[in-house]
């Protein structure tokens, strides 16, 4: 088992994984009566953070929501922190997106079931007033550049 924790420490690495994570691998491995081997975790997890430590992960991390974790190098922070910022707007957009999406879909269900046609013609409106915008916020969302 010994020889994996470097692959596991490199997977946290490539994943932004702080070096407090190998608690959590202590704690999981504790019921089978393994223990991790620190260093050989921390050496994976080095060799795996160039890989985090990038402007696109930087942004894939931000587009799943996730902000930037304290591990990689100050020098690079700044440009890091740009790409993941886009990609936390282009989350927040795909969210705002989805919302309005699900408030259509309701409102085409209430203008099925509704009587009248001054209701029916307000929910419509409502309706097209909403798919708007969503075509603004799918341009907002399509002008983030990714890295």
């Amino acid at each position: 088992m010994n020889d994996n924790w470097e692959e596991i420490g490199f997977r946290d690495g490539t994943n932004g994984r702080t070096s407090d994570y190998l608690q959590k691998h202590a704690k999981a491995c504790s019921k089978t009566g393994v223990s991790p081997v620190q260093s050989l975790w921390e050496k994976g997890r080095q060799r795996g953070l160039p890989a985090y430590c990038v402007p696109a992960k930087a942004f894939s991390e931000g587009k799943k929501g996730n902000k930037l974790r304290p591990v990689c190098p100050a020098s690079q922070m700044s440009a890091l922190q740009a790409a993941n910022s886009n990609g936390l707007e282009f989350h927040e957009l795909t969210d705002d997106i989805e919302q309005a999406q699900y408030k259509i879909d309701e409102i085409d269900r209430r203008v099925v079931a509704e009587d009248s046609s001054e209701a029916r013609a307000f929910l419509l409106q409502e309706s097209r007033t909403l798919s708007q915008w969503i075509r603004l916020l799918e341009l907002k969302r399509s002008l983030i550049a990714a890295p």
